[in-house]
């Protein structure tokens, strides 16, 4: 019903056929949802897209199996939709964007004390929209704009293949303190691609966004600073068909203060800006890049990141994964494994001077259809929270595709 409205709205006469094709078999589709009758491929043909994406899961401490209170269920939900203007009959190059959120449950960080959250959809319940932005691309995608409520790991954390771990180090930088879930920030990106394979990024967000805020109330306030990053990124293709490809990046971020002095510090100093780097490369490897149908593959990734270490609570960080996709009956499962390891300049429980952890996360992903999946997962902490006791997680993770 709600696709049909849209049709309304946007103007089609009762009765028209889509001129798209027939919708995919309901099991053989992309959304658990369906294809509202053919309207969610109109719209699509339209650029307006639906995205409803949910995922919860179940970790426990088998570390601490005796203690009873040793587990922990959480979730998230994002609603989201695209319009693109040129696919509406509008200019091109322009495209809108907003997502709602909502989470329930603490994660199992509550129990564990890493400094650093451990599931990427970790965080007290909240209902926020969380981003909020239009994008223009100029001079044939030479230029891309971008002003709006955004998530500034979108462009300078994530790898491109990270997203089928759980363990949110996979997916962010966490020596970089920059404005990212669920604290999305006001600001405004600049992306140049002069050649096919070389990406200029840059990013002026605000430095103290907060969960609830649409940015214009916590943006230019005393003291809210700002936050600056720029990198730079080469990709490269190889083999047969340029089947093969990988990126390597490097960047650097400018954090305005008041910042606080962390550490085992007696009178804290206040500092008025904080600064670091970061380098990562990933890595997507054929078996058979002669064939174009074959998608099983390797993914590599490896990032190292340093920031100021008597202001930032993580000031190192160096991890690493490898994944292989293409398991199973449908040859679209995922198998992978990864580690990451970082100091903590304060230490959760008190002891003194700095700390490190170490983490490795091993998983399965199981795609049941191109809308369910499911995934055991396998992490292990050592002196979480740089002091605490060691942490062995087994979880599960049920992730629908609306």
């Amino acid at each position: 019903m709600f696709g049909l409205l849209l049709l309304a709205v946007l103007g089609a006469e009762p009765g028209e056929e889509p001129k798209a094709e027939a919708p995919p078999a309901y099991w053989d589709g992309s959304h658990l949802t369906g294809e509202w009758g053919g309207a969610r491929t109109w719209l699509d043909d339209h650029g307006i897209t639906f995205d409803i994406i949910y995922a919860a899961e179940v970790f426990a401490n088998a570390a601490q199996a005796a203690a009873g209170d040793n587990s922990a269920v959480s979730g998230h939900l994002d609603l989201a939709i695209t319009i693109e203007t040129e696919a509406l009959g509008l200019w091109p190059g322009g495209k809108f964007y907003a997502v709602g959120q909502t989470n329930h449950g603490l994660g199992i960080n509550q129990l564990v004390g890493s400094t650093s959250e451990i599931s990427n959809i970790e965080a007290a319940p909240y209902v926020q929209l969380g981003e909020f932005f239009f994008e223009q691309s100029l001079f044939k995608e030479l230029i891309t704009l971008r002003l709006g409520k955004q998530d500034a790991n979108r462009e300078f954390g994530t790898p491109r293949f990270g997203g089928n771990f759980i363990n949110n180090n996979f997916g962010l930088i966490p020596s970089t303190p920059f404005p990212s879930y669920p604290t999305n920030g006001l600001g405004a990106a600049l992306i140049v691609n002069p050649l096919e394979w070389l990406f200029f990024r840059a990013m002026l967000i605000e430095g103290k966004p907060q969960v609830g805020s649409f940015g214009f109330d916590t943006a230019f306030v005393p003291g809210a600073g700002h936050f600056f990053i720029a990198s730079v990124a080469a990709k490269h293709t190889f083999g047969a068909n340029e089947k093969n490809t990988g990126t390597s990046s490097a960047g650097f971020f400018r954090q305005q203060g008041p910042i606080a002095e962390v550490g085992d510090v007696p009178m804290p100093r206040t500092f008025e800006s904080n600064y670091g780097f970061f380098v990562q490369h990933d890595e997507r490897l054929y078996l058979r890049p002669e064939d174009k149908d074959d998608v099983r593959c390797f993914t590599w990734i490896s990032r190292v990141g340093w920031s100021q270490p008597d202001r930032t609570l993580i000031s190192f960080f160096v991890g690493s994964s490898l994944a292989y996709h293409g398991l199973g009956a449908r040859s679209d499962d995922t198998v992978g494994i990864g580690f990451g390891y970082f100091t903590v300049q304060q230490q959760r429980n008190g002891a003194p001077g700095p700390g490190s952890e170490f983490f490795v996360e091993l998983f399965y992903k199981w795609r049941l259809t191109h809308f369910i999946s499911l995934q055991p997962d396998l992490q292990y902490y050592r002196t979480p929270g740089g002091d605490g006791r060691d942490a062995l997680l087994v979880g599960m993770r049920l992730k629908l595709k609306g």
